[in-house]
């Protein structure tokens, strides 16, 4: 699945020593959750492979983007707790234009 956005760092989704999310975060969630097509929860083991294609490759640290957005995909129903992730396939890519993220999600 393809998502038409740019992702959120980490260091932006929390203030107040990540008990409080930020208004950056907030904005992240609901349009994140706006593009999300319906999906069936994977329950159980599951493996994640995320690939960030961005304009810019080095503004930020690749694993910084990874738990807003798996939050984000626990709450949307996507998987049912991102504990249960034994696998992660990372990638950030450059692009021009429109920034996106390509999700895979695959039980084990």
């Amino acid at each position: 699945m393809r998502v038409h956005i740019h992702p959120l760092s980490v260091n932006k989704a929390w203030r107040g020593g990540r008990r409080f999310k930020t208004h950056d975060y907030l904005q992240y969630e609901k349009e994140l959750s706006s593009l999300l097509p319906r999906r069936q929860v994977v329950s159980g083991p599951v493996s994640v492979s995320l690939t960030f294609s961005l304009n810019q490759l080095y503004r930020a640290d690749l694993d910084n983007f990874i738990k807003p957005l798996m939050d984000i995909l626990v709450k949307r129903q996507y998987i049912d707790d991102d504990r249960k992730v034994l696998k992660y396939v990372l990638e950030k890519k450059k692009t021009q234009g429109v920034e996106y993220i390509d999700i895979e999600i695959n039980k084990i």
